[in-house]
């Protein structure tokens, strides 16, 4: 990908993750709007791109997906929300980075569970907002993958 395009995809996926981070840790909920506002970004600029971009943002949105799947399986353990987020998250940074964007958010939000359940703030069935967590995690994968 095109580094300009690349910073582009980084910062809206930015801004999309921030507000509904806000949305998730408030109200527990997902805006819809922005996925599909988000997700259309991400597919038209990969169609500007090309071929490969193309399919390289629709491959980034199989993650989402797969966790929706989870949802539905688990009875909603895993919010719905979640997997949309990352379909969105996805489209706009591809496979490799959402991928580690997830796998990080996923250890962030494991911290926080051990704090709470250690400082006795929280039990094993405590639910948490998981989308503030890929905040840190879109960071800290924006500095793994622009340095190699």
């Amino acid at each position: 990908m095109n580094l300009m395009v690349d910073k582009i995809r980084i910062a809206l996926c930015f801004v999309f993750l921030l507000g509904e981070a806000i949305s998730d840790r408030k109200r527990r909920k997902i805006v819809i709007f922005p996925v599909g506002l988000f997700f259309s970004a991400g597919i038209i600029l990969s169609i500007l791109q090309g071929k490969e971009d193309f399919l390289y943002a629709i491959a980034g949105s199989v993650l989402g997906g797969l966790v929706l799947l989870f949802s539905y399986l688990s009875k909603e353990q895993i919010g719905y929300g979640d997997g949309l987020v990352l379909i969105a998250a996805g489209a706009l940074l591809g496979v490799r980075m959402n991928l580690f964007m997830f796998l990080f958010g996923l250890f962030f939000a494991a911290l926080k569970g051990i704090w709470l359940m250690m400082t006795k703030k929280a039990n094993r069935k405590t639910k948490m907002a998981f989308v503030p967590f890929l905040l840190p995690g879109l960071m800290l994968s924006v500095m793994l993958t622009m340095s190699a």
